[in-house]
C-alpha cells in the first residue's frame, strides 16, 4: 500500500475560496472530478494532487488533500506535499495538518490569531 502524503485543512469554506488557493500553491489548474470520494484533481506532470471536501479521517478538518506520485516516489512525493504546505501556510487563512500515510504527523501550521 502506498504512503500517500496528506495535508488536512480548516476551514475548507468557501469552497471556491479553497479551490483557488490550492490551485496557486500547487501550481497548476484544479479541475472538477466525478469521483465517489475526490471532488477536484490536478496533474502536477509527475504527481496528482486530490481535493476531497469531506472525509473520515481526521474530525477537526473540513477538508483534505492527497499527493499521490505516478512512479511511487515517496521523497518527491513527500517534498511536493511539504511544498504545498508551505504554500498553503503562507497564506495565514488555514488551520492545517500535514501527515505521512494517515499516521504519522509531520508539521502543522495555523493562521496568526487576529
Amino acid at each position: 500500500m502506498s504512503e500517500y502524503r496528506y495535508i488536512f485543512i480548516r476551514p475548507g469554506f468557501p469552497r471556491d475560496q479553497l479551490i483557488r488557493d490550492a490551485a496557486a500553491t500547487c501550481g497548476a489548474e484544479i479541475r472538477p472530478v466525478d469521483s465517489e470520494f475526490v471532488d477536484y484533481t490536478a496533474n502536477l506532470g509527475y504527481a496528482a494532487v486530490e481535493v476531497e471536501f469531506t472525509h473520515e479521517y481526521e474530525e477537526d478538518h473540513d477538508s483534505l488533500f492527497a499527493v499521490r506520485d505516478f512512479n511511487s516516489n515517496l521523497e518527491r512525493q513527500e517534498a511536493t506535499a511539504r511544498r504545498i504546505f508551505k504554500n498553503l501556510a503562507a497564506l495565514d487563512r488555514y488551520e492545517l495538518l500535514l501527515v505521512r500515510g494517515l499516521q504519522e504527523r509531520l508539521a502543522s501550521s495555523g493562521p496568526t490569531p487576529q
